[in-house]
């Protein structure tokens, strides 16, 4: 089941798995074009930014103020930051490989 299009032939060929994983660094290849593919990584840095603030900041609640509410609100935006990772960060198409040897 495609839900995203590919940045270089623009068919639907991308799975939320394979979006998914790309939010996470990893590439993907388009089943239609067989181009590589992954995240915008500027903006994917900035995600992991947040992620990284995410759980530094409200670990720090949680030891400073006693309340477990947080580690709640941490899940939270912890979710909210992976929608936003899948649904709105974009696509690039990477290089070849080039071949050893």
């Amino acid at each position: 089941m495609a839900n995203f299009k590919c940045p270089h032939c623009h068919e639907e060929t991308l799975s939320l798995k394979d979006k998914y994983r790309m939010g996470m660094w990893f590439t993907a290849y388009c089943a239609n074009c067989n181009s590589r593919l992954a995240a915008f990584p500027w903006i994917l840095m900035l995600i992991h930014f947040l992620y990284v603030w995410n759980v530094i900041w409200f670990v720090a609640l949680v030891y400073f103020n006693d309340g477990y509410i947080y580690l709640l609100y941490m899940v939270i935006v912890w979710g909210v930051l992976d929608l936003l990772n899948v649904y709105y960060v974009p696509l690039v198409k990477l290089k070849a490989k080039k071949e050893s040897g």
